[in-house]
Formats: C-alpha cells, sequence, structure tokens
C-alpha cells in the first residue's frame, strides 16, 4: 500500500485502530467496540509547544494520553489543525515507541498517523496488533475509518503474518 484542539479525534482514531486491524477470523470486531468520546482527555508529558500561527501543537516526553480505557503511550505526538475560526483537525502524528492500549487490544509501532480527511490511521515501523492472543504484523497497517476495512503489507518482498486462535472448542 506504499501506493484550542479537539484532541479526542487523536484517541478516537487511534482506538480504532486497535479495533479494526484485529479481527477474529470468525467473528468481525465492532470497529466503536465500546468506546465512549464523551469522557475527558488527559495528556501529560514532559513538554507542550503551541505554535498557533502554523497550527502546531507538539506533546514530546513520554507522552500518554487518556479517554475512558483508551490509552495512547509515545515519545512524541504532534497534532497538525486548521488555523481558521474552526480548528479542526487535519492530521494527528505520534513517533517513537508508539503503543496503544484498548481493553485487550494492543497496537504498537514506530509511528502512527491519522490522516483526518481520509478517515485513516496508518501505522508503520514494525507495526503490530495483538487482540488477546491473536495478533497480525506487517511493514505497515493501514485502516479505513469509515469502512471498517484494513490493510496490512509486507515490505517488498515481505509477508505479513497473521496469528488467528479458535474462539472456542469445537464439539
Amino acid at each position: 500500500m506504499k501506493s484550542f484542539i479537539p484532541t479526542k479525534s487523536l484517541l478516537l482514531a487511534l482506538f480504532l485502530l486497535c479495533c479494526g486491524a484485529v479481527a477474529s477470523a470468525e467473528e468481525k470486531s465492532s470497529a466503536l467496540g465500546n468506546f465512549d468520546n464523551s469522557q475527558p482527555i488527559e495528556i501529560t508529558s514532559d513538554r507542550l509547544e503551541g505554535d498557533d500561527p502554523s497550527g502546531r501543537a507538539k506533546f514530546s516526553g513520554t507522552v500518554v494520553a487518556k479517554q475512558g480505557d483508551a490509552t495512547i503511550y509515545a515519545d512524541e505526538v504532534t497534532i497538525h489543525y486548521s488555523t481558521g475560526k474552526q480548528r479542526d483537525i487535519d492530521q494527528v502524528v505520534a513517533v517513537g515507541n508508539v503503543r496503544i492500549v484498548q481493553g485487550e487490544r494492543t497496537a504498537t509501532g514506530g509511528k502512527a498517523v491519522f490522516f483526518n480527511r481520509e478517515s485513516k490511521v496508518v501505522l508503520t515501523g514494525s507495526p503490530k496488533v495483538h487482540q488477546g492472543k491473536d495478533s497480525v504484523q506487517g511493514d505497515e497497517i493501514t485502516v479505513f475509518l469509515n469502512e471498517e476495512r484494513s490493510v496490512v503489507t509486507g515490505k517488498e518482498g515481505g509477508r505479513v503474518n497473521a496469528v488467528f486462535h479458535p474462539q472456542g472448542e469445537k464439539k
């Protein structure tokens, strides 16, 4: 497949990555799960650097963003937003030791980018998504948020690896 800031969108988008990227072979996961975006968000970091004229807010140094039971960990999170009256998020970039946790779902990688206009999230840098015992990994994991669809690609000449366990005992 090479081919003021509303940070609720950040957690929602990255949470959806966890929900959509791994689905059981027998049961499709709901894209929204039990996520409640009406809950407050708490973001902690060593530093926050805002640049309103350029439409950028950068959280750096052990960033932890929590909303409900969803948590994002990264070395740095940069939010790019429009600078007009309506400050819409254009793109959110989390880099360095990215880990997204919600319930038993965990996504890891070197970088996660949320593209708001395209409603997609791209996880790179040895990305891997776990849900329970199941896992998917490749060179790039792309989740199309409005389509409940994801694409996992391997490096050129490489392969995707997915492991799915049975949901219950067979009779």
